[in-house]
């Protein structure tokens, strides 16, 4: 058994070969459809398994450049699994509501996101106790709402390298402003969708969370294996203290103390002849 054949078998265990009915068929999805059974379309999965491969590898090649990843999936049902695979992957995300402009215009949105941070550290640091009870209620709640809709992305800087996609129809907003910024998609795409609107198509049942859930799972997985920090690291600071007043003082006293030799005087005075002692008698005195 192969393992191409192998994991197409788990997503077909798990629902991900169903597509849409006949009447809903993408004209370009055709081509990724092994055939029509009871008017509903059965994907190939063993296509699918090749489109997770180049993912996986367009997604290595990122990693390994410490590229920014940006995930997005607001269907319920796979929202929080999507939410958990990000963050053990220090990925970003945006689980609940795509926010408009978060690509295209990144600045104003942002703006949110700093205040959402500054709110976060002031509850940590305890400035929120000179407010009443009601006003610190508020705060509270202002923090959790904009938890919900800016929560995945409190650390993104700056736009993101690459994005991944659950479901294309459900992200359109996301997928054209991804678009319009140069920025490539990998997506999971349902036959009701073209595929060709986006660069690393998957074709998939994205109505069934478990299927959804193990590709998601390979593809992060992936990325978190292979990222590279690519961050310059900043070397400490080495804080020199001042040297005190007294101290100089001493050093002063101790260095004047100290009478500094003079190497040519002492080689002059080892090299001058020894001096011969004189003897003086005492001369006697006479006896009267």
């Amino acid at each position: 058994m192969t393992d191409t054949f192998s994991r197409a078998k788990k997503l077909f265990e798990l629902g991900g070969q169903l597509g849409h009915r006949k009447s809903r068929l993408h004209p370009r999805s055709r081509k990724f459809v092994y055939q029509i059974v009871d008017g509903v379309s059965i994907i190939d999965l063993e296509q699918t398994i090749g489109q997770i491969d180049t993912a996986k590898k367009v997604l290595t090649s990122f990693a390994q450049n410490g590229k920014i990843l940006l995930i997005c999936s607001t269907k319920k049902a796979v929202a929080d699994k999507a939410e958990e695979l990000a963050k053990d992957a220090n990925a970003h995300y945006v689980v609940s509501k795509w926010l408009p402009g978060l690509l295209t215009n990144f600045n104003t949105i942002t703006k949110n996101v700093k205040k959402l941070n500054e709110l976060k550290r002031q509850s940590e640091v305890g400035e929120w106790a000179k407010f009443v009870k009601h006003e610190q209620i508020g705060l509270e709640k202002e923090v959790r709402k904009l938890g919900r809709l800016y929560g995945g992305i409190t650390t993104l800087h700056k736009l993101p390298d690459i994005m991944l996609v659950v479901d294309i129809k459900r992200e359109k907003n996301a997928v054209n402003e991804a678009h319009k910024s140069g920025i490539p998609v990998i997506a999971i795409v349902d036959t009701n969708c073209n595929p060709d609107d986006v660069d690393y198509p998957i074709m998939l049942n994205d109505d069934t969370p478990a299927a959804v859930e193990e590709v998601l799972s390979e593809i992060i997985s992936t990325y978190k294996k292979n990222f590279v920090d690519q961050t310059p690291k900043v070397k400490p600071v080495e804080v020199v203290t001042p040297a005190k007043e007294e101290d100089k003082l001493e050093k002063v006293v101790i260095e004047a103390k100290v009478e500094p030799k003079i190497p040519e005087k002492v080689e002059e005075i080892k090299k001058a002849p020894a001096k011969k002692k004189v003897v003086v008698k005492k001369a006697k005195k006479a006896k009267v």
